[in-house]
Formats: structure tokens, sequence, C-alpha cells
């Protein structure tokens, strides 16, 4: 274990992309071990003292920010195991929780596997993403980062260790989950909340006969510390295409959205449209990047990012079909940016990440933590969302931007307050926004998690009981409440 408290040193343990200020803690514990998880979580917890997770430091909602305590860093838990193939479709990996997931990428791909999860942050670590249930553009046709966690290893504040595999325990009727730890089997009751069946990222997870790996995936640091996870591979597909497309119609752009997110759900052959991802980019978030890319096309009002991966054999039979269907919403193909190599594919990647770059400027320049919604509603009402945005943005005259992974119906709005009373009156139309999306059946975030900067808007989807419901539940596995302190609600 390595102990820092350098001032100067440890400082950059204080900063993460949520924009949140003030954060401090007495020192910085670097684990090398598990023992050291261990050890230290013991220590803690008959001290009472607040341990704070740390992993990338790339989240936006300041889950990873201590205020007080210790900051316990999984950035030397980086070691990535033996690849170990379980058909010749799939495979697994053992992975450190602190490795970055840009390097389980480069490295399971040079050995001829692919990890599908593709989140925005590259320096993000495979804990943090499991943390969080990330998922980014991708998401689309490959689901979340749950949907590859296989097993975790995870330390418990009282010093125990337990294995936990997918597809071996699950909740009984009641919610109730026993399972063994190194010190001996626990037993859990999950809250009894009900969440949407869309993709979530908000209050623990506790569906019907929930699987046990799943409660720890998504608890933003509270439960537990995810020291190894083994994660699940798939077969790389052989090449892909992609396009932005540049609407001067928003309307035009949803409906182009639909037709493609219905064409992917009736897929049937290879030789059928099967977009990799939708991404949806409003005229502000164009507007905030033209100076950096001022070959865009003038007057516009939306922009679409799709790809498609495919064999070589059908590559130019699905690009056909793609520019038939674009032409349809009487768009120039010549003013449809095309990437059709491996390059080309990288610099729209540098595109689509441009925008929360520039967002994350302006957020340093005002020293204002920024207002981003990670709103998700059923596909039916997407517009009805994007229209009651709209109208209060305009309304309350505050610069903001909207963009993310349309396919899913899974936006982020970002309002940009240039002063404190502007980032009030942000946080309140924020508010009304969240419970609009619980009112359409949505949720109030849908990958970044609740983390200390939402909590109102996770008690407008589970209400006070649901709070109430998730700190009991906390206690079980944390009695001294020592872990995370105020990520996804308030400690009392």
């Amino acid at each position: 274990m390595l102990i820092k408290t350098n001032t100067e040193f440890i400082q950059h343990y204080f900063e993460d992309s949520s924009g949140v200020l003030g954060a401090y803690a007495e020192k910085v514990a670097i684990a090398e071990s598990n023992k050291d998880v261990i050890d230290l979580l013991q220590d803690a917890t008959k001290t009472n003292t607040p341990v704070t997770v740390v992993g990338g430091a790339t989240g936006v909602t300041g889950g990873c920010l201590a205020f007080g305590g210790i900051i316990l860093s999984t950035e030397r838990l980086n070691n990535i195991g033996v690849i170990k193939p379980i058909t010749d479709k799939k495979a697994v990996l053992k992975v450190g929780a602190g490795t970055f997931v840009s390097d389980i990428k480069n490295y399971v791909l040079k050995n001829g596997w692919m990890y599908p999860p593709d989140p925005t942050e590259k320096n993000a670590t495979i804990g943090g993403n499991i943390a969080t249930n990330a998922s980014g553009g991708r998401g689309f046709k490959y689901g979340t980062t749950r949907d590859y966690i296989n097993a975790v290893e995870i330390v418990f504040p009282d010093g125990s260790l337990a294995y936990i595999k997918r597809g071996i325990i699950f909740a009984n009727n009641n919610n109730e989950i026993t399972f063994q730890t190194s010190k001996g089997d626990k037993k859990i009751k999950l809250p009894d909340y009900k969440l949407p069946n869309i993709k979530n990222a908000t209050g623990y997870f506790n569906y019907k006969n929930a699987d046990l790996i799943d409660v720890f995936i998504g608890n933003e640091g509270t439960l537990g510390v995810i020291v190894s996870a083994e994660i699940v591979l798939i077969q790389p597909f052989e090449t892909l295409f992609g396009g932005i497309i540049f609407f001067d119609d928003r309307k035009k752009s949803w409906d182009f959205v639909k037709e493609i997110r219905n064409l992917s759900k009736k897929q049937i052959s290879e030789n059928d449209i099967n977009a990799l991802s939708i991404e949806y980019f409003d005229r502000n978030a164009l507007e905030l990047i033209k100076k950096d890319y001022p070959m865009m096309p003038g007057d516009l009002d939306a922009g679409i990012l799709f790809e498609q991966d495919c064999k070589k054999t059908n590559y130019d039979l699905l690009l056909d079909k793609w520019i038939k269907i674009i032409e349809n919403y009487g768009i120039d193909i010549n003013n449809v940016w095309f990437a059709t190599n491996e390059k080309e594919q990288e610099e729209f990647r540098k595109f689509r990440h441009k925008i929360p770059e520039r967002v994350n400027e302006l957020v340093k320049k005002y020293k204002i933590p920024k207002v981003g919604t990670d709103i998700a509603v059923p596909h039916n009402k997407l517009e009805e969302m994007i229209y009651f945005c709209e109208d209060k943005f305009n309304q309350a005259k505050l610069m903001h931007l909207t963009f993310g992974h349309i396919g899913e119906s899974h936006l982020h709005a970002n309002l940009i307050a240039k002063s404190k009373e502007e980032y009030e009156k942000c946080r309140n139309i924020y508010l009304e926004i969240a419970k609009k999306a619980v009112e359409l059946g949505g949720t109030v975030s849908a990958e970044h998690g609740i983390g200390k900067t939402k909590h109102p808007f996770a008690e407008t989807m589970l209400g006070k009981k649901g709070i109430e419901e998730m700190r009991r539940f906390k206690l079980s596995l944390d009695s001294s409440n020592i872990l995370g302190q105020n990520n996804i609600f308030k400690i009392k």
C-alpha cells in the first residue's frame, strides 16, 4: 500500500469531470493488492473513517470526489490476465479494477477478440465502468457494461472478500439474497421500489429475481470495493463504415432514427441494416464545435452519427442501403461525411467526443458545476421529452445543447451556467425535466449514475421511501456507513 499525504501530489485526486469543487482528503491510499484493500477497509470501519474509491476520475457526477476521510485509489490494481476462450465466439478475461478500458480493448483486439462496451471517456477504468454501469455510443447494439461482466471480486467494509459469478445466486421472490464471503454468509434484502424497464443507472438494481452480481454493478462505490472482474469478450467485426448526416430539420432526423432503429430490430440476415450506434447532435451542439470543423454545411438543425459493422463481402451492399435511405430524406449525399476506414472512423470518434470536451472547457472557465441531464425515456415518448426540454431552456434563456444516444432514446442535455444564480436556475429546470422523464416512464439517469450531484432527481424517481430503502440496504453491507458517502443519496 502506498500512502500519499503531500497536498501538491494528491491535488489531482480532487477533480473529475463534474465541475464540483472543494474536494479534500486526509490522504490517498494506493492499493497494490486485495490485502491492501481488505486491511484499509477493516481499519476504516473500526475508526469510522470515510473511504472514497477512485479509479480514472472521469465521472461527471462527483462520485469519486472525497469530502474528508481517505481516498482509496485502485490505479495499481491493473493486471490483465490470460484470455480464456469458452467457445469460438466467446471468451473471458480477468482484469484488475484499475485497468484502463482503452488498455483492455487494445490488448484483446491484438489477440483476436473484442470488448464491446465503448464509453466516451477512454481513460476510465473498468472498475469505474462497473461502478456506474457505463455504456457509451455503441450501447445501441452491444448494451451496457453489465452485459459483459461475468464475475467480480469485491471487498466489503468489514474486510470480507466475495467472488460473485453471474448466473449462480439470485434474489428470491421477497428480494432476499444469501451469499458466501471469506468471513461467512451475508444475507441482504434489496429495496422494493420499482425501476423502469429501460436503460437505467438510478438506484440499486432490484429487478425481480435479480442476479447477485447485478446488485453490485452500478452501486457507485457505496456497497463494496470491486478489486477485479472477469469480463466477456466476443469476436470482433471484420470491418465497419459510418457517417455523419447533417439535417436542416431536426424532425427529419428523428424520423430517420426511428426507421433505422426499426430496421435494426427486424434484422434477419447479415445483409440487413443493423446499426452499431446512432448518435444525435442538436443545432447548439454542432455550433459549439463549428470552429473545430468549419467544413460543416451551413444552416444545420441536427446531426446524426451512425455506424454499421459488417463483413467485407457485404460492405458495398449495406453501404448502398444506407445511402438510399439517407437520400429518401432529401439529403444531398455529397454533404454526408462517410468514414470508410479505421483512420476516418477515429476522426468521427473525435468529432463525437469534441462536444463534451468543449462543454468541460466552459465548465472550467466559469468555475460553475455543469448541469447535464442523463435521462432516457421509452422510444414513443422521446419527441415529447425533447420538446419539453427545449421549451424550458428557451424560456429560461440559458446556454444549452443536447447530444447523445438517440438510438436508445437516451440524451444528454447540457446547461452551461455562468453564475451561481444561473446554476440554481439550471438545477430547477433539471428537476422539472426529471419529473417529466419519470412521468413518461423514463429514468433520471441512464448511464452516469447519481453520484453527489443528482440526489433530488433520484428522489423524484424513487420517492422518499425509496431513498430510505437504499439507506437501509447500504447499512446491511456497510454498517459503519463509511463507503462512498453521499453517493446516490445523502447520509444521515
